[in-house]
Formats: C-alpha cells, structure tokens, sequence
C-alpha cells in the first residue's frame, strides 16, 4: 500500500505502561519508527447514561481514563520531531472558541507545525451539560468556532459576526505556525450541511464506525463501513471540485475494524483486510496499537507490523 500513510492512536496506551510516562515513550518511540501520524481521541467527562452511543454498544466503560488532548498533545510534539499530531477527535463546541484558537495556535509552536485537528461534536448529551454548553445546536456552533478560528488565525485584528459566536478587534498572537492556520479535519457524517462545511474548511475527513462489540445487531458491518467511506469520498471529491480544489490534496483518515481472534483483537488479520479500506479510500490507515496488546512488552512488535505495512 506504497503512498498510504500510517495514524497510530495512543488512546488506551497508559493501561499498558501503567500511566501518562508511558504513553510518552511509546509516542516517541513510533515517532522514530516513522509513524506518519500520531493521534488521541477524548471525553472532557462522562455521564452515567451511554445508551445513546450511536456506534453501536459502548466499547469502554464510563469510569475509562480520558487525557486532555490538547495539554497531551503538548507532551507529545515535546517527545516527538517529523510525526504529524492529530485528534480522533476533540469536541470543539465544550470549549469556548477564541481560548481554543489560542491553544491550537500554541500547540501548533510547540509542534513545530506539524498539528492537523480533527474536530467534532460528540454523542454525549451530559457531557454538554456538564460544561454548560448547549447539546442542541452543537453542530452550528462548531461551523462558527471554526470560522472564528480561522479569523483569529489570519487577522490582527480579528472580527466575526455569530449568533453563538462574536468579537471585535481581538489580537490573538502568535498566528499557527502554518499559513493559515491549523488544518481541520472534520469527524463529521457528509450529509448536505456538514458537507458544505468539510469542503469549505476541512484539510481532512476523520469517520468513525465504533470498535465490534460481538453483538451484529449493533454493531455497524464493515462491509457497510466500507460502503459509507467510498460514498463519503464521492460526494467530498464532487463537491471539492465544484469549489475549485484539488482532491488529490484531502485526506481521508479511517480505523480498519480490528479483526476478532479466539483471544481478542487480532492483529495479523486486521492488518491483511486493511487494503479494503485504501481501496475504499482512505489515504490515512489508523491503528491502535493498545486494542492488539496484553502487555507494554507486546506494543514494539504491534509497531513493527502495523508500519510494515506501507511495504
């Protein structure tokens, strides 16, 4: 799969390396080992009530430990020198947007430029109430974070005019090291609206499908999984070059369902199945390493066999 680039999630690490350290040391250790991306996935809390997961039966429990992205991520580019960082994703709509621009733009320093975000809204309704954020209306306050963003990132000073989101004559500097500010993909479904907004702001399109739970009734099939990338990867082409970019330049970063073996997760026939998905169109391959191991002394050999397979 010459040209496939290879994500490895670090989510779920530190239960294999006994804490935070740990997940460090792995991240600069798959940085080394040519890891093309580096991703981590989040909940700011949980509530008790998961019935409304929409991917079929919740794969953890509630009580999971869940680091802050945006403060991990900081550690990680610390550790790390050529791997792109990455979120699978951060629910942007809990934070307020100009702090966000701000620690993105941090971020983005202390990376050195390698940070492209995956942003999107959650499931969790009690999460929202938690932070005092509104759970209906989630999606239009995330398409007016991302443009408040953008104004910060490109303006000095910068005005935006929203209904969930509004300032005048705001300096927030330094600007991301990147021009333009930090790319965006979007963990967003391509139904009309969030069509319209993965094309207009989106560097990438980050699906997800859910971990199989043993229950088909729930789970979704990979087969339709597939179904939906190809589809999802019609449409954004299409309505990318309708506004005059190029597609060859958007990513499409997608999860291999992990493959069920008599002892769990397997990973050699995950890893075989895995060209269905670049053939579905994925551009990133996203592995996590963490789902295939029993132990810390498991995860060099995961590494070693998930990034062989860029051949």
């Amino acid at each position: 799969m010459s040209g496939t680039r290879i994500a490895i999630s670090l989510t779920g690490i530190e239960h294999l390396t006994g804490g935070i350290g740990g997940v460090l040391d792995f991240a600069r250790a798959a940085d080394a080992a040519g890891a093309d991306q580096l991703t981590v996935s989040e909940h700011v809390a949980m509530g008790r009530e998961i019935a409304g997961y929409p991917y079929g039966r919740y794969p953890s429990t509630v009580d999971a430990d869940w680091y802050e992205p945006v403060a991990l991520l900081s550690a990680v580019a610390a550790v790390t020198a050529r791997a792109r960082l990455s979120t699978g994703i951060l629910i942007a709509p809990l934070r307020p947007a100009v702090l966000l621009a701000k620690q993105l733009a941090t971020l983005d320093h202390l990376a050195s430029g390698r940070l492209e975000i995956g942003l999107g809204t959650g499931w969790q309704k009690a999460e929202y109430d938690g932070c005092g954020v509104a759970f209906e209306g989630r999606t239009s306050l995330l398409d007016e974070q991302v443009r408040a963003m953008r104004a910060l990132w490109t303006s000095a000073p910068a005005h935006f005019a929203g209904r969930h989101v509004a300032f005048d004559g705001l300096y927030s500097l330094p600007f991301p090291c990147q021009p333009g500010g930090v790319p965006i993909w979007f963990g967003l479904a391509p139904g009309p609206r969030n069509l319209s907004r993965i094309v207009e702001h989106g560097a990438g399109w980050a699906p997800w499908f859910g971990l199989p739970s043993g229950d088909p009734t729930r789970d979704v099939p990979r087969t339709l999984a597939l179904e939906r990338i190809a589809e999802g990867r019609a449409r954004i082409h299409a309505a990318l070059v309708e506004r005059g970019r190029d597609p060859a330049s958007f990513a499409i970063r997608v999860m291999p369902e992990p493959a069920m073996g008599a002892q769990g997760f397997d990973l050699a026939a995950t890893l075989a199945g895995a060209g269905d998905y670049v053939a579905a169109g994925a551009t990133h391959l996203e592995f996590a390493p963490g789902l295939f191991c029993r132990d810390s002394s498991e995860l060099a050999n995961a590494l070693a066999d998930i990034l062989a397979l860029r051949g």
